[in-house]
């Protein structure tokens, strides 16, 4: 379950991101486009139950939770993130760097996702790049560099 601090961090950066997602032609809203907007409410709920669905193995259902979150909010990093580690468990390297990839062009200094892009790079056979990302990580994250520094002295070895 997401921590309590995560959640609200959460909501608070949806709240910041989104911004309003709908005006009419002339600048303005009407009370129609207002009941269109999104709430960070829902888009928190749907990363929640992504993330759930995610955390229980079930990648496929993580996905497409991850996708309606960024049907919402097309600027959430870590439903990128998330999605693209769910591909990564399902063998979909390429699909998962791609979303990688998105989710650091909107946070270049997103630990997890150098991390997980620095796995999936490693699944790849792409030890070069892989080792890049550890050493942006390094600067990041030093738990969570030690984890794909683990990974690669693994392949190394194998």
């Amino acid at each position: 379950m997401i921590s309590p601090i995560l959640r609200v961090l959460t909501v608070l950066c949806v709240y910041l991101l989104l911004g309003p997602l709908s005006a009419s032609a002339d600048g303005g809203s009407s009370d129609n486009d207002f009941n269109k907007q999104v709430s960070p409410e829902q888009v928190t709920a749907a990363y929640e139950d992504g993330y759930r669905r995610m955390k229980a193995g079930q990648y496929q259902d993580a996905i497409q939770a991850f996708k309606r979150v960024i049907q919402l909010n097309d600027q959430h990093a870590m439903a990128y993130t998330n999605m693209a580690y769910s591909f990564r468990k399902l063998g979909k390297y390429r699909r998962a760097v791609k979303l990688y990839k998105k989710a650091l062009a909107i946070e270049p200094n997103l630990a997890e996702a150098h991390e997980y892009m620095g796995a999936a790079l490693l699944a790849m056979g792409k030890v070069k790049k892989a080792k890049a990302h550890l050493a942006v990580l390094e600067k990041l994250d030093n738990k969570l560099a030690e984890s794909l520094r683990a990974e690669i002295a693994r392949h190394d070895r194998s």
